[in-house]
């Protein structure tokens, strides 16, 4: 039986949105797209390319009506559109109305779906990635939740919930985390949740193997960080760990242990950090492997304005003595600012320009005038 929402959808709905009426002569899907879908006309051109067997505006129009009628944003109506114009040929009767209901019985507004749609307009047509996206706004307790993921992947509605992801999720509970763990690692790592339940463990081996405590905060990002490469990565991405800090195995276990995600640099971007550090700022490889989150910072954005800018006060005699390298790294743009700009506008003049400039990977002369 329909739920009264259905019901009374389909019965208010249904007969403004009919698509019986003969189609104009001389229909263009490409036109139609722009004037009516709000594309830009190159976007309304790929778009055609996959709805040339359109023949009338009818269907088309309704599907659209019946959307903003609903609530939806006209925006995010294109956006969808644009993303997977098949939506145009939805029947609103005998799909789309049904699926609106049950995103709305599940709690849903009209703005969160007309944001959804924009990510996954198929879940228009899905009644089966409704249930799966139901079962994980319960896992994680609210749609926003939900939605932030379905910003970076929405693959995860396309995987069997009973056969692959609950499976999971006890496999991780039976290992000691808890729902909080499990649902931050989803987060992390979306794509890990919706494994084959034996890849899920052979990741979880591999954590275990380098040594990251199963009770550990930074258990989950290890395995967000081993499902990244892949657990037949770790043993060369650690040599190259190795060699490149010049520290030994135990010492790399350390350094992976604090910062897990050490082990997704590349590299090409290890070698240039390392050289920068070791070279540039002076520091000890030693020193790194103990600080490893270093490593993770941005060279242009971070290292090497902030070096300038330390430089920069030394060189003027303005700062007595040496600060430590990484605890000046890790501040907020605002804490920096607060101590080591803004102190100095009147002395060192063009200072804060002179930052934003180096974080722009323009690199002023060391010594301003």
């Amino acid at each position: 039986m329909a739920s009264p929402l259905v019901a009374a959808i389909s019965l208010r709905r249904l007969f403004p949105y009919s698509t019986a009426s003969n189609p104009p002569a001389g229909f263009v899907a490409e036109e139609f797209l722009v004037t009516k879908c709000g594309l830009t006309p190159s976007k309304a051109l790929r778009a055609s390319r996959y709805r040339a067997h359109l023949k009338s505006p009818s269907n088309p129009e309704a599907v659209i009506d019946f959307l903003t009628d609903m609530g939806l944003d006209k925006a995010d109506i294109a956006a969808a559109v644009a993303r997977k114009s098949q939506i145009l040929c939805s029947r609103v009767d005998e799909t789309l109305i049904p699926r609106f209901a049950q995103l709305r019985n599940m709690g849903l507004t009209p703005l969160q779906i007309s944001r959804l749609i924009t990510i996954i307009p198929d879940i228009m047509s899905s009644s089966l990635m409704i249930s799966r996206l139901a079962f994980y706004i319960s896992f994680l307790s609210s749609y926003e939740k939900v939605h932030a993921v379905l910003r970076r992947s929405y693959y995860f509605l396309n995987q069997d919930v009973e056969r692959v992801v609950k499976p999971n999720i006890t496999f991780l509970q039976q290992y000691g985390m808890t729902d909080c763990d499990i649902g931050k690692l989803f987060k992390l790592a979306p794509g890990m949740i919706i494994l084959e339940p034996e890849r899920v463990k052979e990741i979880v081996s591999c954590a275990e193997k380098i040594g990251i405590p199963r009770d550990s905060s930074m258990f989950k990002h290890a395995l967000a960080s081993i499902y990244n490469i892949s657990p037949g990565r770790v043993n060369s991405r650690s040599n190259l760990l190795m060699k490149t800090l010049g520290c030994s195995e135990a010492e790399l276990g350390m350094a992976v242990r604090k910062f897990p995600y050490i082990l997704n640099s590349t590299e090409d971007r290890l070698s240039r950090s390392v050289d920068f550090l070791v070279r540039k700022v002076g520091l000890e490889p030693n020193y790194i492997a103990h600080r490893p989150s270093l490593l993770a910072r941005s060279m242009t954005r971070r290292l090497v304005p902030r070096h300038f800018i330390l430089e920069t006060l030394k060189a003027k005699g303005l700062m007595k003595k040496d600060k430590d390298f990484f605890t000046v790294v890790i501040k907020s743009e605002k804490k920096f600012h607060n101590m080591f700009l803004d102190p100095y506008k009147e002395s060192v003049p063009g200072f804060a320009d002179a930052y934003v400039a180096a974080c722009a990977g323009q690199v002023p002369p060391l010594v301003l005038p």
